[in-house]
């Protein structure tokens, strides 16, 4: 399977895991399994009770929220090596939140909860780095809040529209619309406006799935950065 890690090799790349002896992450991988699932496949729903440590091995997984009115907003985008929202993992509560497979072909590593509580017990170590760990996932978390609460949604997606340049003049937008008003706090018709608006004031120029940075300065400032 293409850019497919194996359990040992993902395991040392999630953040409170790397670092670890090898004699420890040899543990984790032995008291865990694979799972696949195809592209829309729920991992787990938002309230459910925690599966246990989920390690992504290949594809992504998408964490996201729904509001009241069906919205989604998608809160991550898990890679491999990386842990999929695993505070109900230490806190013992439920989900906050949903995942789902982002991709045609998705695998992760599962260690049920009740197996990792014993490895935890065995190798404090593994809380240690947790706790690191969650206080910087919080603080991500807490940023993305405060540009949703403080920013337009013009300015949040000039902010978005910056990142994935990455530098670029030209540069190819692989998300849709509605991926990306998930990943900003809107919908896919309010991101379709506000991309004409951008190219509108000269900031941009659109063709398709392609943009054209015009201005990246007036785009700075739209973002607010």
């Amino acid at each position: 399977m293409e850019n497919y890690l194996e359990p040992i090799v993902a395991l040392r790349r999630v953040s409170f895991l790397k670092g670890l002896p090898d004699f420890v992450l040899e543990a984790v991988a032995a008291s865990g399994s694979v799972k696949r699932l195809q592209k829309g496949e729920v991992l787990f729903g938002e309230h459910e009770r925690c599966l246990g440590l989920i390690v992504v091995l290949t594809g992504a997984v998408r964490v996201y929220s729904l509001d009241r009115r069906g919205r989604e907003m998608t809160l991550d985008l898990q890679e491999p090596g990386e842990s999929v929202l695993e505070l109900p993992l230490f806190d013992g509560g439920n989900y906050p939140a949903s995942a789902e497979a982002a991709n045609e072909s998705v695998t992760v590593f599962i260690v049920q909860r009740p197996a990792f509580q014993y490895l935890m017990t065995d190798y404090p170590d593994i809380g240690v780095k947790a706790l690191r760990s969650t206080a910087i996932r919080m603080r991500r978390l807490l940023k993305m809040l405060e540009a949703q609460a403080l920013h337009t949604v013009q300015a949040r997606l000039a902010g978005y529209l910056l990142r994935v340049a990455a530098g670029r003049a030209v540069f190819h937008l692989d998300e849709t619309n509605e991926a990306i008003g998930g990943r900003i706090g809107t919908v896919r018709e309010v991101v379709s406006r506000s991309l004409r608006n951008l190219k509108e004031q000269g900031a941009i120029e659109l063709s398709g799935r392609c943009i054209s940075v015009r201005d990246e300065a007036l785009l700075s400032r739209i973002a607010e950065i």
